[in-house]
């Protein structure tokens, strides 16, 4: 019964909208609420990512390269760039994807405009699903190579509103950021779904030893005896226990 669950499907029919959304839904909630999860996670971001990239360029004019450097990291900073890769680094783990758009920012302090905005996995999705169409696939298009064409983003979240709708994106201005476990792959899985019933399980072992400890603490108890009390050599009686 071990491999009760185990299927023959293809690597996109395992993984339809509807387990992934269940899929995500867990595992958010456990790195809301598991410390050993969210710690995992934070590590994970932060090893990868760290401050930032940064630019170093080693040929050419000395004060042209160190212009192009300086611009660079205001630009970085400008559009909080270190801060957005932790994030998909993080949605990478939690979600099983994230998508990185990129767009035009005229209110940037800086000469570059580029900006990247972060979608959420929940956004790329179909609004009615069409499985007879093989170039289409969960929210995305494929060309006949196999090569994305573009991205169905619905305009609201879906956890925020019931009615909806969408825009396709070209794919020159989307990063799909995932990892792909099996041939024929289109979305990702959360990399910490393997784990997530022991999460849950280190979480109650963590809670149960808390409250066990705390109700052994609780226990007190005193002795007395219902024997006279003995006379001391000096003839004083002993004080009752």
């Amino acid at each position: 019964r071990h491999w009760a669950n185990a299927d023959k499907l293809s690597a996109d029919a395992a993984i339809t909208p509807a387990i992934r959304a269940t899929a995500r839904s867990r595992a958010r909630y456990e790195v809301a609420n598991n410390s050993f999860a969210r710690g995992m996670v934070l590590t994970i971001a932060n090893d990868l990512v760290g401050t930032g990239p940064r630019l170093q360029l080693l040929a050419g004019n000395p004060e042209t390269t160190t212009m192009i450097e300086r611009e660079f990291r205001a630009w970085t900073r400008a559009i909080g760039l270190a801060s957005k890769l932790r994030t998909a680094r993080k949605a990478k783990v939690g979600d099983g994807e994230a998508f990185i758009m990129l767009m035009n920012n005229p209110n940037l302090p800086t000469q570059v405009k580029l900006d990247v905005v972060l979608i959420e996995a929940d956004q790329i999705a179909d609004l009615q699903a069409d499985t007879t169409d093989p170039t289409w696939v969960d929210g995305i298009s494929y060309d006949a190579y196999g090569n994305p064409s573009a991205y169905n983003m619905l305009d609201v979240h879906p956890g925020r509103a019931s009615v909806q709708t969408a825009r396709k994106i070209p794919a020159a201005r989307m990063i799909h950021y995932y990892r792909t476990d099996r041939p024929g792959q289109h979305r990702g899985m959360p990399e910490i779904l393997p784990a997530l019933p022991l999460f849950a399980q280190l979480r109650r072992f963590t809670l149960a030893t808390l409250q066990a400890a705390e109700t052994a603490a609780n226990f007190a108890a005193f002795l007395k005896t219902q024997a006279a009390p003995e006379a001391t050599e000096s003839g004083e009686a002993l004080p009752e226990i």
